[in-house]
Formats: C-alpha cells, structure tokens, sequence
C-alpha cells in the first residue's frame, strides 16, 4: 500500500532562494516548469556580493531555507546559479532535496564525455568564476577538461548588478545574442567539447536552439531542476 502522506508531501511547491533586489513586493509566477513553487528573498544577497562570496551569505541563505521550509517547501532551489557555493549549508540547515543550481552536474557530466573531450560552460558573469566552478570541481584532471565563457557585457548582467536591480524588461535577443556568441567562442577555443552546462537560470529558454546550433546536449536549470524531483518521485515509488 502507498504511503499517501508522502505523495502529497512530493505534490508541494518547490522553494526558491532569489538574490536580494530590492522589490521585495515584485510578482513572481506561481508554478515553475509546472510545479507550484513559493519564494524567499535573502537578505543581503545583492548579485555583486554573491559573486564576491561575501561571508555572511552562508548563514543567510541557509536561516531563509529554513523559513521556506516552515512554509511547506518540499524542495529547494534557487533564482542564481551562483547559488551552488551555498549547498552545504543550506542542504546541512534542512531535511529536504536541495539542488541549488545546474553546476552542482559538472562532476557527473565530466564523467559521461570521452577521455579527451571538454565540458564547456557558460555562465553569467566569467569573471568571477573559475575552472573548479565555485568548488564543484576539485580533481585538478577534472579541471582542465573546463572550459568558461560567459555573458558579462549583456543588459542582463548590467541590470542584476544594479541596486536595486533594473525593473524594465530586457530583450530576449541581447540575451541570445550574448549566449550565442559565449557558445561559438567556446566551440572555437575548444574543438573538443563534448557538452555544456548553462549557469543562469535566465538561459534554459534558449537551449533548444543553441541545442540545435551545435548538435551538443546542454545541461541548465531546468535539467537539474527536474532531475531532483524526479529523484525524489522515484524514491517514493519504491
């Protein structure tokens, strides 16, 4: 027999952690890739501090998990994902999946390419991010099979470093146009990429396409995303 307070409790939303912006009262959709989700803004977490690591982020991320707990999160993610250097302290403050952001499958990717071939990713801001991928990546072999571009010079970028961050809407086509050309830099540097990783939760959008430029699969957001909660669906089933 089925434990159905367990489905119910996997039916929850997903929490999401989403850096500091100062519109804290700025509507945000209800569901994600079709799983209801809730929100928590971290205090402090500016996306300039988040990128300099400042040290007080660890414990601010990790009390605002909890708080997403307490309102019946199932799950936790994130609106950054630069949010992966927090994973051990959010994950060690509460007793629910988290998976914070798609770089947390470097490891894992790595390891399904052919000996000789490269792990391309592509995040928002390169300058702050190096081949050990916010300490994802710590087998220096490992390491120099990883290669970063990334999109610092987008609007995206100049907005989400502002304070508060910019409210008008940004084109999709500065976006693309920024990822695409981070992509072919990549694909030129590195004849020999076998996959990629998109850091940026902004990014998954535009995959399929940059899916079909280069004929190489491409992990995101979404693909960790989904891959948490179909583990946990999997884990109740048996």
């Amino acid at each position: 027999m089925q434990d159905h307070s367990q489905q119910q409790d996997t039916a929850g939303p997903t929490g999401i952690l989403c850096l500091w912006n100062g519109h804290p009262d700025f509507p945000r959709p209800q569901t994600f890739d079709g799983r209801p989700v809730i929100y928590e803004y971290v205090p402090g977490a500016w996306y300039q501090a988040v990128l300099d690591d400042e040290p007080g982020l660890y414990g601010a991320y990790a009390e605002a998990a909890r708080r997403l707990v307490d309102r019946g999160a199932v799950a936790i993610s994130s609106g950054c994902g630069y949010t992966v250097r927090y994973q051990e302290a959010i994950a060690a403050e509460v007793k629910v999946p988290v998976a914070t952001g798609s770089l947390l499958l470097a490891p894992t990717v790595i390891r399904r390419l052919p000996p000789k071939a490269k792990l391309g990713v592509v995040v928002a801001h390169e300058k702050y991010i190096g081949t050990d991928l916010l300490g994802i990546i710590c087998d220096p072999e490992e390491r120099a099979r990883v290669a970063v571009d990334g999109i610092s010079g987008s609007m995206l970028v100049e907005s989400e470093l502002k304070r508060p961050t910019g409210m008008a809407p940004l084109p999709d086509s500065d976006t693309e146009r920024h990822l695409t050309d981070a992509v072919q830099r990549l694909c030129a540097a590195q004849p020999h990429i076998g996959a990629f990783i998109f850091e940026c939760t902004e990014f998954p959008k535009f995959a399929p396409k940059l899916r079909q430029l280069t004929g190489l699969p491409i992990y995101d957001h979404k693909t960790n995303w989904r891959i948490m909660l179909e583990t946990m669906t999997l884990d109740l089933e048996k």
